[in-house]
């Protein structure tokens, strides 16, 4: 049986987190224009692809996915006392939508999250950001 990777990243990027729009793995880009922020973007985890697990005749894989939630450059506005609020309330809605979707695709389940929030640079800029790594695991 092969895995459903795919199929996995899709379903998290259409999953609701407020208004905040996201771009799937196929559609990530460096380029990011002022009127698309805040923007998730769904990345691979950067904390080890995933791990192969298999005992007896059951096999599963555990995947490491990072939907990061680029909000503002940093050199915008008054800086993270403008931001924080609206950024924290994000991240609320965020565990919600977790919760909510728990079984993303048929034969898996999100067992844990981490939610950070600060600086991140990304192409040539740096922006407040809200860094989120999931850990989903899949039946195969």
């Amino acid at each position: 049986m092969s895995s459903n990777i795919k199929g996995i990243y899709t379903a998290l990027a259409n999953m609701r987190v407020g208004s905040v729009k996201a771009r799937n793995i196929n559609k990530v880009k460096l380029s990011i224009k002022a009127a698309d922020l805040p923007i998730r973007l769904l990345l691979p985890g950067t904390k080890g692809e995933g791990e192969f697990v298999a005992m007896g005749t059951s096999q599963k894989m555990i995947w490491t996915i990072r939907d990061l939630c680029i909000w503002a450059p940093l050199t915008m506005g008054k800086g993270i006392e403008q931001f924080a609020e609206s950024m924290v309330d994000y991240m609320a809605l965020y565990i919600e939508a977790v919760k909510n979707n728990r079984f993303p695709v048929n034969c898996t389940n999100i067992l844990s999250w981490e939610i950070q929030l600060g600086p991140i640079p990304w192409a040539d800029t740096d922006y407040w950001s809200i860094d989120c790594t999931l850990t989903v695991e899949e039946q195969l």
